[in-house]
């Protein structure tokens, strides 16, 4: 029997964009993505036994520690020539990108990485979102490295994932730059047609197939109500009642929007972002000279999206 493993992986980093590409890019008939994202499943042995911050459960159940289920995450592979899927921290942790390649040396590696600063707060957004974060920017910060010793998962590591030479460099000493693709956040927003048709030619299937890129998955943001967000997002019976009245896309996308229209964005103290900016100045030249690309937009005003 044969195993079939994925040819291409989108490994991070996470709050920059990863849930809406993996959307688009399902959507083309020659590219398969499993419907679970983060199966994280060449990051396992260097997890914790068990990650212990509010709400981490859900990194403990639902990622992927079985081979034989991680395979079957691509049991439905038809004819795609293109098999991928999607888990945003092996960019982070450091024996992954060798273990990819031990496994699957010739698989394409596209990372998408955003203004550290920005994809910092996006990370605290989306924690405060979920109701899991309690504490201000400012006073989680400071506690980042007792709770990285208290096994707290990646996502709560505001600063640290947001240190991407190191990581990016892994991938592309391993894999080289043939194989390795880095896309940024702000180009993706700006232009997410042009992005994800250079994704396609990189992955060698029909850049000119349609895809809608009208949908934006895994925003962050305030809860205006969170009993409002907390009706849109998580199952309840009167949904499942008008459940069959929509077709599938139209249900997505109506739930999408409501999902935005319920969160309010909000910025950073002033005085916090530029710590944060001089924090990861050296990073970014450093990313710089590694990606030899030019990387000032990350240096002029923010792009305010979460």
């Amino acid at each position: 029997m044969c195993v079939l493993l994925p040819n291409f992986l989108i490994v991070g980093a996470a709050k920059s964009g990863t849930s809406s590409l993996d959307r688009y890019l399902g959507q083309h008939p020659d590219v398969y993505i499993p419907p679970k994202k983060e199966a994280h499943l060449f990051s396992i042995p260097d997890f914790p036994a068990k990650f212990e911050g509010p709400g981490d459960e859900g990194m403990n159940m639902y990622t992927i520690r079985d081979r034989m289920a991680y395979q079957q995450l691509f049991d439905d592979v038809r004819n795609e020539s293109a098999v991928g899927e999607s888990s945003v921290f092996y960019l982070y942790y450091p024996g992954t990108a060798e273990r990819i390649h031990g496994e699957i040396p010739g698989t394409k590696i596209i990372i998408l990485l955003r203004n550290p600063v920005d994809r910092a707060f996006s990370a605290y957004m989306h924690l405060i979102r979920d109701a899991r974060e309690t504490l201000s920017f400012e006073e989680s910060l400071a506690l980042e490295e007792k709770r990285k010793a208290m096994h707290y998962e990646p996502m709560w590591l505001y600063r640290e994932l947001g240190l991407y030479s190191q990581q990016v460099k892994r991938f592309l000493e391993i894999f080289g730059p043939k194989q390795v693709k880095i896309l940024l956040f702000e180009e993706f927003v700006r232009n997410p047609e042009a992005v994800v048709r250079g994704v396609l030619q990189f992955l060698n299937v029909d850049p000119d197939v349609p895809v809608d890129t009208s949908l934006r998955i895994n925003e962050s943001g305030l809860p205006k109500s969170k009993w409002l967000y907390d009706f849109i997002s998580k199952p309840n019976g009167l949904k499942e009642m008008i459940k069959p009245l929509f077709p599938d896309p139209v249900r997505e996308r109506l739930g999408l929007r409501a999902k935005s229209m319920a969160l309010e964005k909000v910025s950073m103290l002033p005085e916090t972002r530029a710590e944060l900016k001089e924090y990861f100045s050296q990073d970014i030249l450093q990313l710089e000279s590694l990606i030899n690309q030019d990387l000032s937009i990350w240096t002029k005003k923010p792009v305010r999206v979460h």
